[in-house]
């Protein structure tokens, strides 16, 4: 497979330290020999592969920059093609200039991922993996990090690997006993095909089930502090931030907006909304508040639903009423004045036990965090050899493998074998299309162009 010689800047727009221009293609080296000089090599093709080697670059005759050199051999690179990276400093202008030079020289622009595109078309790295790069470039914390590295290590691809081959072993053992019948090759029992199934989709459900933690670790749990007003609602969010990120005062109706910032709690993003306490008023901007209190209690995936240890109030129940069908934690605020509430009082109103703290003393709050985390993060994530589903893409191939082989289950005693086969077969074009041995060329540019230009 071959393909033209394509250049990139690989570094953020942004002044820094070094930047880095990639030509990855059949040219590479001609091309970067257009744009260097060195004192020690006659040509890039006489530095050895992977050294780093200090070149003088030129855009034309005009000295632009002093840089590091580094060539890759085919197929030992990133994209499996020649690739030579060179290291300026990390101006913009200088970067620009390189490029410029590159492209004037006989590259050509690279489109967004079509550097990791090419890795995958040159079976470098499956389409798994390959979506692995942009997780590990979005992460926003450690574990998603960790769970795109695994990804990209092939844990994934692994996984689907294993249920893959019990299908097509199964597929091979029912088109033998088809075709060999009078040839003494003995037919595959129903009963072995059931079980083969089975086995399958216990693997798949559990790669399934693991995309609603993988979710939250990926795109952050929306979480709403909602209650009454005064009842701790900005402080609490200003403790769990650990800086002061909204205004507290004693005067009721304070918070007028929703305000939203992201906390990490054992790797997952949580995006924390302070919110207008609930309560009526005639006062038309707090009236906007409670609105949009209420608007981002319908969104969210988890609500801290705080009460005073003083007393449950009749509000307490008018909100308790608008986020009972939402998972939702109650937090019983300020026990370090005045408690009449008990944690049976607690556990007969709202159905659930209640986490006892005090914001102004700073007490218990790690009871709260310890909550959000268990609220959600429902397996056990940190296994070395787990790894969860974070994308979409996968998960709805994953159901349809699924559903194939459950048809398949269901009809088993109730057609002949060929026809039984062709759902089997199905449920492998499913898992294939995960791993990219069986995909089309459209999906394959949709997948890339989510990518940022120079990966």
């Amino acid at each position: 497979m071959e393909f033209d010689t394509i250049v990139a800047i690989s570094t953020p727009i942004g002044t820094g330290g070094i930047g880095i221009v990639r030509i990855s293609g059949k040219n590479a080296f001609d091309i970067a020999q257009k744009l260097i000089r060195s004192r020690k090599y006659k040509t890039v093709k006489d530095i050895p592969t992977r050294y780093a080697a200090l070149v003088d670059v030129y855009d034309g005759d005009e000295f632009v920059d002093e840089a590091i050199l580094i060539k890759f051999k085919s197929p030992n690179s990133y994209t499996g093609e020649d690739v030579v990276e060179i290291q300026s400093h990390g101006g913009m202008v200088v970067l620009k200039r390189i490029l410029e030079a590159a492209i004037k020289s006989g590259a050509r622009h690279a489109m967004p991922g079509e550097f990791t595109k090419r890795a995958f078309l040159n079976g470098r790295i499956d389409l798994s993996q390959a979506e692995a790069v942009i997780d590990i470039i979005n992460s926003k914390t450690r574990l998603l990090q960790q769970n795109a590295a695994k990804q990209l290590k092939g844990m994934l691809s692994q996984r689907i690997e294993e249920i893959s081959q019990l299908l097509l072993n199964m597929v091979a053992s029912i088109e033998a006993s088809i075709d060999f019948s009078e040839h003494e090759v003995d037919e595959v029992s129903k009963d072995e095909i059931l079980f083969t199934i089975d086995a399958a989709l216990a693997k798949i459900e559990k790669l399934i089930k693991s995309y609603e933690t993988g979710k939250a670790i990926k795109s952050g749990i929306y979480t709403v502090i909602v209650g009454r007003p005064n009842v701790g609602k900005s402080s609490l969010l200003n403790r769990l931030l650990k800086e002061e990120k909204a205004i507290v005062t004693d005067i009721p109706g304070t918070t007028r907006d929703v305000i939203e910032e992201v906390l990490d709690i054992e790797g997952v993003p949580i995006i924390l909304a302070d919110t207008a306490g609930v309560r009526k008023t005639e006062d038309i901007v707090e009236k906007i508040g409670v609105k949009k209190t209420l608007e981002s209690i319908e969104r969210a995936d988890l609500v801290l639903f705080m009460v005073e240890s003083s007393g449950i109030l009749q509000e307490d129940l008018e909100i308790f009423e608008a986020i009972k069908n939402k998972r939702f934690i109650v937090i019983v605020n300020k026990i370090d004045k005045e408690v009449k509430v008990s944690q049976d009082d607690i556990k007969r109103i709202f159905g659930k036990e209640g986490i006892f703290i005090s914001v102004e003393r700073d007490k218990n709050l790690e009871l709260v965090e310890k909550a959000i985390a268990n609220e959600v993060l429902n397996q056990n994530i940190e296994t070395h050899d787990s790894v969860l589903i974070t994308n979409l893409r996968h998960k709805e191939l994953l159901l349809k493998a699924k559903e194939f082989l459950v048809s398949a289950k269901e009809n088993m005693y109730a057609v002949p074998l060929d026809i039984l086969s062709i759902d089997i077969k199905n449920a492998l074009d499913s898992l294939y299309q995960i791993t990219g041995k069986n995909v089309t060329e459209d999906m394959v540019d949709r997948i890339f162009s989510m990518f940022c230009i120079g990966k």
